[in-house]
């Protein structure tokens, strides 16, 4: 039976683990006699009108009901193989015409008939890119004399704001790599990313344009008309791994609000401009057509990065820092598996 308990884990984190770092999807194990064995699910078709009963184990074998009456007790097995490809692991079904054979661990019996397909499944990732900067704008930035912390100590990377316009944050606090200017954190009047049009700069992070990525399963839209805070959390919390998030029209949060942890990033998508107010913290990656951000006060943060198709704006001194680990995590670990072309076989 499915599960509706919101906290409990997903599918995919049950019987699925994704590498930190290199991405490459195995399945889950189990130790069988001493032998680390996939994990396998198993269904039956139990009787007449009764649908189906499932197994989904995370540890030993699925277990099944005894079919009952004298209708056939279709059955299949499932599972997952590794591939030497980061993103990519391949399912493999096998059906039967009763439960015996391949579809029931340990039998004697075998099925009428059985059939097996493969096919192999890619991750599209709620982040493709990750940027290169705390705060990436295609115009300016404009903090006036807010005291906001711009920080980026990843040598990988090192720009705490990367500005198609110019950069006003004369009393910001700075954090760039050991050993660089502090000024190096700061990138104004950045011709090619000025260059860029908004669906040219989306495209360049996630990979996709809009339509399709706000269209993929993993992701939840939302529309809001006032404070959106309240919605936002639920679609969080509903959302079994790393939350990607579609809002469409502008965004307004209060706080204090946190979304979003290192263990299960956000990546929120605004179709509008996205105003923050007050202790708001985000650990992830927010996109909007604009920033604007007033009136913080402590425990303001993002942990992740800031994208604006347009400008930033604010009196606020939130703590903005770039976290490469999280960012990641929104690459390699969020977003939806969709079959590679070519890869069906059935026999």
């Amino acid at each position: 039976m499915p599960n509706g308990d919101p906290a409990a884990p997903s599918f995919r984190s049950r019987y699925l683990a994704i590498a930190r770092g290199t991405g490459l999807v195995t399945p889950m194990t189990w130790n069988q006699g001493g032998t680390p064995a996939a994990l396998q699910v198993a269904c039956v078709r139990v009787g007449d009108g009764d649908g189906w009963a499932c197994s989904c184990p995370t540890q030993g074998l699925p277990t099944l009901p005894a079919p009952i009456g004298s209708a056939p007790a279709a059955a299949f097995v499932l599972q997952f193989q590794p591939v030497a490809k980061a993103g990519v692991v391949r399912a493999m079904a096998t059906g039967c015409t009763s439960l015996a054979g391949a579809c029931l661990a340990g039998s004697t019996s075998r099925a009428d008939a059985s059939a097996k397909l493969e096919v192999a499944l890619a991750l599209i990732g709620g982040l493709r890119t990750a940027p290169a900067a705390t705060v990436t704008v295609r115009d300016a930035f404009d903090a006036g004399s807010a005291t906001l912390g711009l920080h980026n100590p990843d040598p990988a990377t090192g720009i705490a704001v990367d500005a198609g316009g110019a950069i006003n944050a004369g009393q910001a606090r700075l954090t760039a790599p050991a050993g660089a200017p502090r000024a190096s954190a700061l990138v104004g009047n950045d011709g090619a990313l000025a260059a860029l049009d908004p669906q040219r700069l989306f495209a360049s992070y996630f990979g996709v344009d809009k339509a399709h990525w706000q269209g993929q399963p993993a992701v939840t839209r939302i529309a809001c008309t006032a404070d959106c805070s309240a919605a936002l959390v639920a679609a969080i919390d509903a959302a079994p791994d790393a939350a990607l998030i579609q809002v469409d029209g502008d965004l307004t949060l209060a706080g204090p609000l946190t979304l979003g942890s290192a263990q299960r990033p956000v990546a929120i998508v605004v179709s509008g401009a996205a105003r923050l107010d007050g202790a708001v913290a985000v650990t992830g990656l927010l996109y909007a057509e604009a920033l604007q951000w007033a009136d913080t006060a402590g425990g303001a943060f993002v942990r992740g990065a800031l994208v604006s198709e347009a400008s930033y704006q604010g009196n606020g001194a939130p703590e903005l820092f770039y976290d490469a680990a999280v960012l990641d995590l929104l690459k390699q670990r969020a977003g939806s598996f969709a079959r590679v072309s070519g890869s069906w076989r059935d026999f």
